[in-house]
């Protein structure tokens, strides 16, 4: 399909309607418990309700805006655009909120309560059964993994983590675990758990990690998510006596990788073993079971792929059954680890929402505006892997941005006459 043929496609298609329609029949409470939060303006100072602060905000991320200024910009504050999110809102605006209103509103927003949302949206999408198909032996699958959002040169509020060069130089890093629900090609953030020292810290103390931030999180998902079973997965890093024990207490299944220098008697016993048995018969994978690691037994496995004369090795342990029948289903649930560096952390820094950029320099509004990009790049995905017109026009994802961006600003979307007799579907 040639350019003039994709702009052709295009006419007279609504892809803000598209957005809407998939937002009020997948997460239908969503834009109300925008409306819920806890607002601790001063009521007779109110312009903008609490929905439409946090609806603007939400649209303008859907549409490829990074940062807050953009808000006010002549681009996305048309005419048409107020009248589009009036919609929305629910409520008649003049204008849009300007950006700095709507920093203000989120200095004070609890985060406890977007959790809330972040639990809704996950578990709304669950209900929905469209995603049972990605499940493995009933389990969904949750990778872990952290990632730096900011460097700088002083300790930004006080609760940066830090780190001392050997040029006697000091950097103050922010950074962040996630867990996503991985479904087919997409994923979505299940949870989220900043990675931060919370008092000034001494030499003699030790800095919060992304081990301690996993222990974190996993008692709230636990709490959250009590009768779902789990496939646990992570790097080498989680390749550990403590976090296996966490697993095994929560009945979850775990995959993570394998590293020879880093679990050095589990490499050595499971080299061992295949040089005298190799318990499958697939060429290029490799097998142990019933290995002994600190009182846990486990299966260690590998698999060797060559591609254009390069080879790579892939390493893992489990507490899975893994056998000659299941062993590469098992390999490629491991390898879809790197879908949270891939379709997580890459796009949004690099292709989307810009996660390294600073929209605000206050702690809490900072966070605020972390998790409204795990929203919107939720709802993105849906909209871009799951949806039939989406996916026929064959746009990529700065494409769909664009588009989303004109339609906005540039029509009145039908938003009165929304359809609902309609099913996303996602690739495997």
């Amino acid at each position: 399909m040639n350019r003039k043929q994709r702009r052709e496609l295009r006419k007279n298609k609504d892809l803000i309607k598209e957005l809407y329609s998939i937002i009020n029949k997948y997460l239908p409470n969503l834009l109300n418990m925008f409306s819920n939060l806890t607002d601790v303006r001063n009521k007779s100072y109110i312009t903008y309700e609490m929905k439409t602060i946090c609806v603007t905000r939400l649209f303008s991320l859907l549409c490829g805006l990074t940062t807050m200024t953009d808000i006010s910009s002549d681009t996305f504050n048309t005419d048409n655009c107020i009248k589009n999110l009036s919609k929305i809102c629910g409520q008649d605006l003049k204008e849009l909120p300007y950006w700095e209103t709507i920093q203000d509103v989120f200095i004070n927003i609890d985060t406890n309560e977007l959790r809330n949302i972040q639990k809704y949206i996950v578990k709304a999408l669950i209900r929905s059964k469209m995603f049972d198909k990605f499940r493995y032996n009933g389990a969904f699958q949750l990778v872990f993994d952290g990632t730096g959002l900011s460097n700088h040169d002083y300790n930004l509020n006080n609760n940066c983590l830090i780190r001392k060069h050997k040029d006697g130089k000091v950097s103050y890093y922010k950074y962040i675990l996630e867990c996503k629900l991985v479904v087919g090609n997409i994923i979505i953030s299940l949870d989220s758990e900043f990675i931060e020292n919370e008092k000034m810290i001494t030499e003699k103390q030790k800095q919060d990690c992304e081990i301690k931030a996993f222990k974190r999180m996993i008692k709230r998902i636990k709490k959250n998510y009590p009768k779902y079973k789990f496939i646990i997965t992570g790097d080498a890093l989680y390749a550990v006596k403590p976090i296996i024990e966490i697993c095994e207490k929560n009945k979850w299944n775990y995959i993570f990788n394998l590293k020879p220098d880093r679990l050095k008697e589990i490499n050595s016993i499971f080299e061992g073993n295949i040089q005298c048995y190799n318990e499958v018969k697939h060429k290029n994978y490799y097998l142990s079971t019933n290995i002994n690691y600190k009182n846990h037994i486990l299966t260690a496995f590998k698999y060797i792929q060559t591609k254009k004369e390069k080879t790579t090795i892939f390493r893992y342990i489990s507490n899975m059954e893994v056998n000659d029948n299941n062993i590469n289903e098992i390999i490629s649930l491991g390898r879809k680890r790197w879908k949270i560096e891939n379709e997580g952390f890459y796009t949004q820094k690099h292709r989307t929402f810009n996660i390294s950029h600073l929209n605000s320099r206050n702690d809490n509004a900072m966070k605020v505006h972390y998790f409204f990009i795990q929203f919107a790049h939720t709802i993105r995905q849906l909209l871009e892997q799951g949806n039939l017109l989406t996916k026929s026009l064959k746009l990529k994802i700065k494409e769909v941005s664009h588009f989303l961006l004109d339609t906005l600003t540039s029509t009145i979307s039908d938003l009165n006459n929304i359809e609902t007799n309609f099913q996303l579907r996602f690739d495997d």
